[in-house]
Formats: C-alpha cells, structure tokens, sequence
C-alpha cells in the first residue's frame, strides 16, 4: 500500500524560527545498548541548541558513554487532534560541555535573551560556573544534521 500526504519539510529558515519561537525539547542519548529520552527546557542561538544538565544521574551515565545525541522538539495545537495540523524539527549533533570562560558568558546572555530574562539575571550562576568552568552545567549541541516538517490540516491517501 502507498500512501501520500501533505506533510511538507520546513525551510532552513523556518527551521530557524521555529527553533527560536519553542522552549522545550527531548534530549535523546545512548549507551550503546538502550535509549533514553529527556524533556528539557532549551536556548538556542546561532545553530547552537544550548541546555543546563544537573552532575549526576542516569543521564550522565549515558553522556559518559556516548555524546552522540538528537534533540527533537515540536508542536501541535491545543485542539489537536481537530487541527490535524503539527510540526516538528529533530537535530543531531556532538553534546558538549561548556567550560570556556567567553563561550560560558556567551551561553548565559544567550540564556537571558532566549528567556526574556533582564541582562544580569543570571549572573549569580555564571559567577559560581567561573569558580569550576570544569563542571559547569551548561551544555551546547552544535547542529550537525537538521531536518524539520509540519503539516496544517493532515490529509492522507491510500493506494493499493
């Protein structure tokens, strides 16, 4: 059976904007044996998706294995399924830990900006990050590979 539909891929531009416009996405990681996904809040700037990741837990246990990770976030109306109309974008990308004094001044004012957080909101975070850049919380995933699609009013055929 075939199937066709009006599911369409987004722009780059759209991409874009529909990165900048979304707060929230899941991190998905590996160990090499099992998958595990994460919501989290998100930032974004530049073809950069930036995150916070607290110091322990099973995330991290994955991290150490494999910084190969996706980052899929997306949207659908609150009258869906009646809308039938989404979109979504899934980037693949290298998880890195921020630990560069500049590129950690960047991240945080990035941070701020994305947030609608008066300059300086973060500043108590940043001054304690400085102290230990080493373990710093702040992670970015540069976009290697992005795709995204949407679609307004989902409409499918079906051919034999």
């Amino acid at each position: 059976m075939k199937t066709k539909s009006n599911v369409e891929a987004l722009s780059e531009e759209e991409i874009d904007s529909f990165l900048k416009e979304q707060r929230v996405g899941i991190l998905s990681l590996t160990n090499g044996e099992s998958a595990y996904g994460i919501p989290l809040a998100y930032f974004y700037d530049k073809k950069t998706i930036y995150i916070t990741l607290g110091p322990t837990g099973k995330k991290m246990e994955y991290i150490e294995k494999s910084k190969k990770v996706s980052f899929t976030v997306y949207w659908v109306p609150q009258d869906y399924p009646a809308s039938r109309s989404w979109k979504s974008v899934i980037v693949e990308g290298e998880l890195t830990r921020i630990t560069d004094p500049d590129e950690l001044r960047s991240a945080v004012k990035t941070a701020e900006k994305f947030m609608g957080m008066p300059e300086g909101s973060l500043d108590k975070i940043l001054e304690m990050t400085l102290k230990n850049p080493g373990n710093s919380n702040f992670w970015k995933i540069p976009l290697q590979k992005v795709g995204g699609k949407g679609v307004k009013d989902f409409q499918e055929e079906f051919e034999e």
